[in-house]
């Protein structure tokens, strides 16, 4: 694939041979023609697939009839399973994307769940192959004109009963199964990135190197001094925490932040999604792979 020709925006690993971008082309991207491609490459196989929206975020959940899932800014959802790919409306109306603003992130967690999220804290549930259910009844602004200055920009949690969500103004809320708790959070910049992690903690990553670790009603900061760049997703493998920034991927060792070491260094960066024994970092204009030894750059 010449990369010259594409921007990618998010990407999940399928199986061992098999990984799915979401991206755009860039001379249609710079023409202002709304598009969005979802590509995958099997083995050394790449293909790609057009619809007319801009897709920003994409998740895999262990539910075979839509074992991929993608969400565009406007609300609409793609997905593929059992090899068909699928276009849904995750809502309509005053509560829905088209009133409130766009989507920014979805995510599968506990055996597929799958959460997405959106400005003027948007959440939505998927509750079957071509159904979502609202469940921002006790988070969302009342006032509109407030809503406009709010944002969830990430999702994940443990179960459906503790669920996690986090965006502007350092806001962190918790979600109980039935009511959104918001928490009393340490900054109060831009959170981009939220982890719930095999240990029992969350990881929260934001703005000007902002690390956050905590669980339901305490959190602490993540000191460090080695990045200001503000952080975009964050993610443990194999034991170590990893964060990335738009241009570098970190890992947290021995209370600090150092550059990930690669083979052939990238340049751009930005989403970490892991599965099984391999993690995957995808950039603008780069994505690799890591085994647990070594980055293998495959854009």
């Amino acid at each position: 694939m010449d990369k010259s020709q594409f921007s990618f925006l998010d990407g999940v690993i399928i199986d061992s041979r098999t990984i799915r971008l979401i991206g755009v082309e860039d001379a249609r991207a710079e023409s202002e023609i709304p598009h969005g491609l979802i590509m995958t490459r099997r083995d050394d196989q790449w293909l790609a697939v057009g619809i007319g929206e801009r897709l920003v975020s994409c998740t895999t959940t262990p539910v075979p009839d839509y074992a991929f899932i993608a969400i565009a800014e406007s609300g609409r959802e793609v997905d593929i399973g059992n090899n068909t790919l699928r276009q849904e409306i995750v809502a309509l109306g005053e509560h829905s994307p088209t009133s409130n603003g766009p989507l920014t992130a979805v995510r599968s967690f506990a055996d597929g769940q799958v959460f997405c999220v959106g400005t003027a804290r948007q959440v939505y549930r998927k509750t079957g192959s071509s159904s979502w259910v609202r469940l921002d009844q006790t988070c969302k602004p009342n006032d509109p004109e407030a809503r406009s200055t709010t944002a969830f920009l990430a999702v994940d949690g443990f179960s459906a009963e503790e669920v996690y969500a986090v965006g502007w103004d350092g806001e962190i809320w918790r979600f109980d199964g039935s009511i959104w708790h918001q928490i009393d959070s340490p900054t109060n910049v831009a959170l981009h990135g939220v982890h719930c992690a095999s240990n029992g903690m969350v990881y929260i990553c934001g703005k000007c190197g902002t690390l956050l670790k905590g669980r339901g009603s305490t959190w602490d900061v993540l000191e460090q001094s080695d990045t200001e760049e503000d952080l975009r997703s964050i993610r443990m493998f194999d034991g170590i925490l990893y964060v990335c920034s738009t241009n570098l991927v970190y890992r947290w060792y021995d209370e600090k932040l150092e550059v990930a070491k690669m083979a052939s260094p990238v340049s751009s960066a930005g989403r970490l999604t892991a599965s099984g024994q391999r993690m995957l970092s995808v950039g603008l204009k780069d994505v690799a792979i890591f085994d647990g030894q070594d980055w293998h750059q495959i854009i």
